[in-house]
Order: C-alpha cells, then structure tokens, then sequence
C-alpha cells in the first residue's frame, strides 16, 4: 500500500470513545501534577539526622501562598541565619500561623548545602512527596485505558506498512451479553471468527460495544491480515470510518 497520510495515521490512532475517555482520565490528574509540582517538596529525603544541624534565624516575611491543605492556606516564610558570619537566607512552608515577622526560630540546614534549609517543623514545599504518588494512581487507570486501543491501531499500521489481504471470515461463535448496556440500545459483545490463508485455519476474537445495526455490518464483515504474518489480524469493519474506507479504496485500485 502506497504511504499512509500522516493525518490519517493520527486520527486512526487517537480515534474511538475509549480513547477519548482514557485521553480525558489521563490529562485531568496529569494537568492537576503540573500544577503541583513547584509546590512539592522534593529536599525532605536529604533532612537526616547526620546530614543536618541546627541554628537559629530570624524571620523576615511571612506570605499567604495560593497552595492549601484541608481547608488552611499554606505560608511561606522567608528568614535569614547566620554561620561563621556568612548570611544565609532561606525558604520554607507551613501552616503555623504564629510565626511572624521579627521571630527567632529554630532553622536545620543541611551542612554540605547551605542553600536547602527550612524552619524547623516546616518544609521545603507546601506539599510533602507523596501528593505525587496520590496523582500517579489516579494517572495510571487512563494510561491503561489509553494503551490497550493504541496499541491494538499500531499494530494495524504495521500489517498495513508490511503488507496485507483481505479475505473473507466467518463467525464461528458469538456471545452477548445483556446485562452489560451501554444506554438504550448498545450491548457488550465477544465473537470469535475463522478465516484460512493458504489452507490453514486461524481465529481471530473481537469485543465490541455497538449496537444492533452496526453489528449486523460486523458479523458480514471480511478480514483484513498481515501477508508475513498470518496470526495478524483485523476485522475490517471494526476500524475507524476513514481508515476502512481508505483501505478499501486502495485495494479496489490493486495498490496493495
């Protein structure tokens, strides 16, 4: 088959519901991450007990964030410290209110780099670590739901790149099942089909969620299958509108 356009390969693989419903699962928390991260707290790990040491600061500025937890607005205070009369200053976040400006307050710095140190019981961020590992979680379920139908469409570019026939398939089996609806009219469906290339017998099984029309069009469908690799198969009416379509043109014209 003559090259695919480009905008054609992309639509193929990013088109379908499912996609869209795990793209939608998948960019919601991903965006909600980005968000996150110039609040979090990545220094807390280098905070043990033989890396560290003590001194005392004085604050200089206390600042409302626009970060909070559990209803509380998250502080900044800024301080500054001294050590062997070199000014260090510094960052930290927290939630106490009764810190001020002007206070002398305990500051624990990390001795090899003077420029990670908070006041004590505060953190480096508004936000500890594992608000990332929260986020992951819920960022996992969409890149499942995201993988498996891309994965399946990359395959398909494959058997288109290294070549293909479309043979005829029959349905050896079929099973709906009802109480899986989908609204009104769409059912949850497993066939499994039969096709032969040069007298041996292959199977091919498809899940579908369509309605009754449309199944009708898939259990006549052909299949289409990869000419090196005879276990490589799709059912032709299961793909996008315009890569069936575009498919179908290319072969009538014999550019497969």
């Amino acid at each position: 088959m003559n090259k695919i356009p480009f905008g054609l390969k992309v639509k193929t693989l990013f088109s379908g519901k499912l996609v869209t419903m795990g793209l939608f699962v998948l960019f919601v928390p991903t965006i909600i991450l980005m968000a996150f991260l110039p609040s979090v707290d990545f220094q807390d790990s280098k905070y043990d007990a033989e890396s560290v040491s003590e001194t005392k600061g004085v604050v200089l500025a206390v600042q409302e964030t626009n970060s909070s937890l559990n209803g509380k607005r998250a502080l900044k205070y800024k301080y500054e410290f001294y050590l062997e009369d070199a000014r260090v200053t510094g960052e930290s976040f927290g939630y106490e209110e009764s810190i001020g400006v002007g206070d002398t307050v305990a500051v624990v710095y990390v001795k090899d780099e003077l420029d990670i140190s908070r006041i004590n019981g505060t953190k480096n961020g508004a936000f500890g670590i594992d608000i990332i590992s929260l986020l992951f979680v819920l960022i996992a379920p969409g890149f499942v739901i995201v993988s498996v139908p891309i994965y399946k469409k990359v395959m398909l570019l494959k058997t288109l790149k290294s070549g293909f026939k479309i043979l005829p398939a029959k349905i050896q089996s079929e099973i709906k099942l009802p109480s899986f609806q989908i609204g009104n009219s769409k059912s949850f469906y497993r066939l499994q089909y039969s096709y032969e290339v040069s007298g041996s017998v292959y199977t091919k099984e498809l899940y579908a969620i369509q309605d009754e029309y449309s199944m009708s069009r898939i259990r006549m469908s052909t299949m289409l299958v990869d000419s090196h690799n005879h276990t490589q198969a799709v059912v032709l009416e299961d793909l996008p509108i315009r890569m069936r379509d575009y498919i179908v043109e290319k072969s009538a014209m014999g550019t497969s």
